[in-house]
């Protein structure tokens, strides 16, 4: 909020300055307002990795639960929902779902020998059920768990999806609309601007503790140190770029519930496009993973090219990503689409490492980078007068300058009016001036004082003709 400055304002009375009100400066930012954004993957309905269009699952699996606005396609072998089944329940339905599309599952588009298995007793939801048909009864009309297989096709054929339950068909699909992933995925991508713009208080540093200077542009192969700030959202901003020039971060302190950590990643460098080698992070590992964020506001396309196993969700809402690094990644995953492990040209798929069930668990609640710097009044008024009286004569003169200079001024300002053509006769007769002062005489300012204004504030109602 701004505020206005005052203008100063004098009031003298009978020769005493009596009151002083001072011009206040102006606060062009107020201090940054926190923003308390909370836990960033809310909304996911408990799915650790959760796609608002299309998604590619190649190799090799995922711990936990899966879910899609769009259509999937899947590799010769992948695995879901090997920790967990998931908290989301269908209406009417016994078990959770630990598989999700909102559209529909190509069978043509996925390996011919593939099978997509769905673990822990996991329900399967299709949106769009054009193409596949859900069976529960193998080709001797025995009860069976049950597959989604191409329509038409039998019980062994593949491309499969494979339950590890007996899960009525009709339950199956079609089952659209379960979650709106234009709104939710609207809001992750609020969130993930929200969270960029959040101040940086977590520094860079050397072994020795020295922070890196500058904390940009750093050479290949930098190895840094974080010391966390305990009890607050701890962020680190830096560009693709650079974070791909560190060989190694480390930290001296851990992430945790109340002291999460976020590093937002600013790819407007590259036009939105990011080849990430992930940095091999010391001092963290699984049980630290539910409390770091890695922010991709900006993204428009990351591939995860190579590096070690990644602490953490990734949280890049607006980006298409593709997993081609074996390593694993330690997080939910929230992204625009997805392919773990794409498809290669001569029909093998990459192996893209596993997708560890760690999901987020932090509070974000942070300071927001101020826009401008704040200026802040004096919270205390000057108690030391001023050495030197000021000397400036007033520069708006009298809008009618006497006729004859006065033979002696006044060390007071007439309280009534003079009664021509007798001067103003003052208090104490004083030694006439053998020449007009050339500086009109100014009373010392006392701390709670201001300079005199350019008039007397009761001015005479008639001219004086001395």
């Amino acid at each position: 909020m701004r505020i206005p400055s005052l203008a100063p304002a004098l009031v003298c009375a009978s020769g005493l300055a009596v009151a002083c009100l001072a011009a206040l400066p102006s606060a062009g930012t107020a201090a940054a307002a926190p923003r308390a954004i909370g836990n960033p993957v809310a909304g996911n309905h408990g799915f650790g990795t959760i796609v608002e269009n299309n998604a590619l699952l190649g190799s090799t699996e995922t711990e936990g639960t899966v879910a899609l606005g769009g259509d999937l396609t899947f590799g010769p072998g992948y695995n879901v929902a090997i920790h967990t089944a998931g908290t989301f329940v269908d209406d009417g339905d016994a078990n959770p779902t630990a598989l999700l599309v909102g559209g529909r599952v190509d069978m043509a588009g996925s390996s011919p020998v593939g099978v997509l298995r769905v673990e822990n007793n996991g329900y399967v939801k299709i949106g769009d059920p054009t193409g596949v048909t859900p069976l529960d009864r193998d080709a001797n009309g025995a009860a069976v768990n049950t597959r989604v297989v191409a329509a038409g096709s039998g019980y062994d054929s593949t491309p499969r999806i494979e339950l590890t339950t007996d899960q009525p068909p009709a339950s199956v699909a079609p089952r659209p609309g379960l979650i709106d992933f234009t709104s939710l995925f609207a809001t992750y991508r609020s969130r993930a601007a929200d969270m960029a713009a959040c101040a940086a208080n977590v520094t860079l540093d050397d072994a020795q503790g020295n922070p890196l200077d500058p904390q940009t542009g750093f050479p290949d192969g930098t190895q840094a140190y974080v010391t966390l700030t305990p009890g607050e959202t701890n962020v680190l901003h830096i560009s693709g770029e650079d974070l791909n020039r560190l060989s190694v971060l480390t930290f001296r302190n851990q992430p945790s519930a109340n002291t999460p950590f976020v590093v937002v990643v600013d790819t407007t460098a590259t036009g939105g496009t990011d080849a990430w080698d992930s940095v091999q992070l010391a001092g963290v590992s699984g049980p630290q993973a539910p409390y770091m964020l890695w922010d991709f506001p900006d993204a428009e396309n990351i591939t995860m090219e190579s590096g070690d196993s990644l602490e953490g969700t990734v949280y890049a809402p607006g980006a298409d990503f593709t997993d081609r690094d074996a390593s694993n990644i330690e997080g939910d995953i929230v992204v625009r689409s997805l392919q773990a492990g794409p498809r290669l040209a001569g029909g093998d798929y990459v192996n893209a490492g596993e997708i560890h069930n760690f999901p987020f668990a932090g509070t974000i609640d942070c300071a927001a980078s101020p826009t401008t710097p704040p200026t802040t009044p004096p919270t205390t008024e000057p108690t030391t007068p001023p050495t030197t009286p000021p000397t400036t004569p007033p520069t708006t003169p009298p809008t009618t300058p006497p006729t004859t200079p006065p033979t002696s001024p006044p060390t007071t300002a007439p309280t009534t009016p003079p009664t021509p053509p007798t001067p103003p006769t003052p208090p104490t007769p004083p030694t006439p001036p053998t020449a007009p002062p050339t500086t009109p005489p100014t009373p010392s300012p006392s701390p709670t004082t201001c300079p005199p204004t350019d008039k007397p504030t009761d001015k005479p109602t008639a001219t004086p003709t001395w």
